[in-house]
């Protein structure tokens, strides 16, 4: 769950959607300067809406691509940051989002 953004890694968590944001644009992620960057490298004060996204690509994107990332923008900039609050894990087969071994157990034992 992101909080304020420092840990989270834009392209690769899941923290936007039910998948990463680079399985949702592989075109995009392909063409971006800054795999690696957390959430908070791509905002600025204002939020995503402000941010010069043209800039974030290793060439200017072409009229599709710029397509792809106005959906990007339209995905990402419902969310949020809460500077004062640290970025936590979620566990998805929980309803309260805590892992725990017993739950863990009860989904191998199903599975197996």
């Amino acid at each position: 769950l992101a909080g304020n953004g420092n840990t989270i890694i834009f392209w690769e968590d899941i923290w936007c959607g039910e998948r990463p944001l680079r399985v949702e644009f592989p075109r995009l992620f392909r063409l971006v300067n800054n795999k690696k960057g957390l959430v908070k490298d791509f905002l600025n004060l204002n939020g995503f809406n402000e941010v010069n996204w043209v800039d974030l690509f290793i060439r200017p994107l072409l009229d599709r691509e710029l397509n792809m990332l106005n959906r990007l923008r339209e995905v990402v900039s419902s969310k949020v940051l809460v500077p004062e609050e640290e970025d936590r894990l979620i566990w998805i087969h929980d309803n309260n989002g805590v892992f725990s071994v017993k739950k863990l157990t009860e989904l191998l034992i199903k599975e197996g």
